[in-house]
């Protein structure tokens, strides 16, 4: 997306910021010198002071001569070719934030125009002063004191300034960011490589919740689902269009355990392999009558390939071109092993490492005792599993989930993250090791796991079941179900039933009254991030389950239609049509994952709302009020029914 830049603004914005200088170097590229496929730690301005090349910033191309200013934000992928006899060039990176306390304005032309995160390139007509600033920045950043970094940062704002001035003079286009784009062309050059939210998060700088949030929100997939499609569409490429074995099919796309790539293959395609492969062998021979093979929906033509860089932090200057993570992977794998020989209890059969693809299957647990084991084995979705009839230590990386392990009366010896972070479950975790948002292996070797418990993460179920049994869950399963499942899963089924039951009784006894007080108006969920972006909610989360789900009150029906029979449980909105989307009762989720989220709703179109002038909107900013664990569900449950009824 490209726009016009509003200097006024952007100057605007740079003023009210808070400034850090990450790093200032300086590199020179000889003749035939490549750099691939390099992710922006931080924002940063490029400015080349000799030669020429063939610069790319996230596929936007720029032919780069000496004076050349080229800035880009965070997570941008940087690629530069065609050096001309030798390039030279400084890269200036730095983070800048709002100042707080900040004007709402501020924010709200933030949200619309992030000048940190913008790219644009340029050559100023007056460049003699930039070269200066930029060189006295590198010289005072190779000196160690105080003194001379913050007189780095006092440089840098007049680089900035210089660079605004220019800009006044320049007709300059710039390229907006988007990071569920970077992650999928990412994902495209890398597919046949170990990928998880974890690994894309560290390429890219943000948070697991960040980059899985943006990424649903952009696609309707969970990053994991849309890798796997991927992974199926250049497989069903190669089997159609070579003589590849379904073997080297399976490596060549990322799995090295046919079973399991057959498995989710003849999910995705409707087909196994050999089935696919078969008819399309027929196809060409003119058996069958031909069939128009049309591309993914999801997945974009645009294969490309690229080495990953990751960024590296040195005294002096110098930018890699390359950088190796081979020796990272074996040194962990290896430190992993021999930590792992040391455990007597370390020896565990998970029959199958890997996630399977999108859908929410349940799983089953068979009843069969495995002989003189004390196991039984649970046909989870990424395999047969020998799990213990009665865990005792359990790790659930998938920290969301700890609530239904709590409505059972298991409390598990460590957790995910998001466990931590849910309100609900405050005062009930004090036992609980926290084991942070990524996979830390060696932290949970050391917990002594019987059962581990994760997202559907292919590498990670990989690494785990070297552990101990670890069995993958998918997201969105109806609660009823998946708590059943959970009680399969730890030899609990009884207090599983017993808990649904309760539940039960308890929508029983409040839906009378809620109907009542309700009757035929209408009901919507809204989450508060921006005025260009908010969003409504089905079934699933902020109290949609229970609001939809148990007493079956009245959506609005663009809401129903978009976010309820669609399936996908979440509509985006504008804010022009927010008379469209809003029910006579309005529920708001104040939790959004932003530090300073922007005040949404107000201002005329908000006050006119009958639910507005009603009194009838109830906002709840706990971060456990998006969960639809049993826990979680039971406090939502008091909210509300207290708000509808009024009591």
């Amino acid at each position: 997306m490209r726009a016009n830049l509003n200097i006024q603004d952007h100057v605007l914005l740079w003023n009210a910021a808070a400034v850090k200088i990450m790093d200032v170097r300086h590199t020179s590229m000889t003749l035939g010198e490549e750099l691939r496929s390099y992710r922006l730690p931080a924002s940063g301005f490029l400015y080349a002071t000799g030669g020429g090349a063939q610069v790319r910033m996230d596929g936007t191309e720029h032919r780069v001569s000496r004076f050349y200013v080229l800035h880009g934000g965070k997570g941008a992928c940087l690629d530069i070719s065609s050096v001309e006899d030798t390039f030279e060039y400084y890269l200036i990176l730095y983070k800048a934030t709002a100042s707080l306390p900040c004007d709402r304005e501020i924010l709200r032309l933030l949200d619309r125009q992030d000048p940190f995160r913008l790219q644009y390139g340029f050559i100023p007509l007056y460049p003699a002063s930039l070269f200066t600033l930029a060189d006295r920045m590198l010289q005072e950043w190779r000196r160690s004191g105080r003194l001379e970094k913050f007189h780095v940062k006092t440089l840098f704002l007049q680089f900035v300034h210089a660079v605004m001035q220019q800009l006044e003079h320049e007709e300059v286009g710039l390229a907006r960011p988007n990071l569920t784009a970077q992650v999928v062309r990412y994902m495209h050059d890398h597919y046949s490589e170990p990928i998880t939210r974890e690994s894309l998060a560290r390429i890219f700088h943000y948070s697991v919740p960040y980059v899985s949030k943006q990424f649903r929100r952009d696609t309707g997939n969970s990053i994991i689902d849309y890798l796997i499609r991927i992974r199926v569409d250049r497989a069903k490429e190669l089997l159609r269009r070579t003589d590849i074995t379904i073997q080297e099919a399976a490596v060549s796309v990322g799995y090295g355990d046919v079973s399991y790539f057959t498995r989710i293959f003849k999910k995705v395609a409707g087909l196994n392999p050999k089935q696919f492969k078969d008819r399309s062998k027929e196809e060409k021979r003119g058996f069958n009558r031909p069939i128009a093979w049309l591309g993914s929906s999801i997945v974009p033509h645009k294969p490309q390939n690229y080495n990953e860089n990751y960024y590296h932090y040195e005294k002096e200057g110098n930018l890699p071109m390359y950088r190796n993570g081979a020796s990272v992977g074996v040194t962990l794998l290896l430190c992993l092993a021999l930590l792992l020989s040391a455990c007597s209890n370390a020896s565990n059969t998970n029959s199958a490492n890997h996630s399977a693809s999108n859908g929410a299957s349940a799983a089953t647990a068979q009843t069969e005792t495995v002989s003189g084991s004390g196991t039984m084995t649970y046909n989870a979705i990424n395999g047969d599993i020998q799990v213990p009839r009665n865990p005792r230590r359990i790790v659930a990386v998938a920290g969301a989930y700890v609530g239904h392990l709590l409505a059972l009366g298991i409390e598990p010896v460590g957790a995910g993250g998001e466990a931590f972070d849910n309100d609900y479950l405050q005062g009930k975790l004090d036992g609980v090791e926290n084991i942070g948002e990524d996979v830390p292996l060696e932290k949970i070797v050391e917990l002594n796991p019987d059962l581990i418990i994760i997202w559907n993460d292919q590498e990670a179920i990989s690494s785990l079941s070297k552990i101990a049994p670890t069995v993958a869950i998918d997201y969105g399963t109806p609660m009823r179900e998946q708590l059943l499942e959970f009680g399969k899963m730890t030899g609990r089924e009884a207090q599983a039933e017993a808990w649904i039951a309760a539940w039960d009784k308890q929508i029983a006894e409040n839906k009378p009254s809620v109907e009542a007080a309700v009757g035929d108006r209408t009901v919507s969920i809204f989450d508060e991030s921006s005025a260009k972006e908010f969003y409504a909610y089905g079934a699933f989360g902020r109290g949609g389950d229970i609001i939809y789900g148990e007493f079956h009150l009245k959506a609005p029906p663009i809401i129903q239609k978009e976010a309820i029979d669609s399936g996908k449980g979440w509509a985006q909105l504008s804010l022009e049509l927010l008379p469209e989307y809003a029910g006579d009762y309005i529920f708001i989720s104040g939790w959004t994952g932003n530090e300073n989220p922007e005040v949404v709703f107000e201002g005329p179109i908000w006050e006119g709302l009958p639910a507005v002038q009603n009194n009838r909107v109830f906002r709840n900013d706990g971060r456990g009020f998006v969960y639809s664990d049993p826990v979680s569900l039971e406090a939502q449950l008091k909210f509300v029914v207290d708000s509808l009824t009024g009591k």
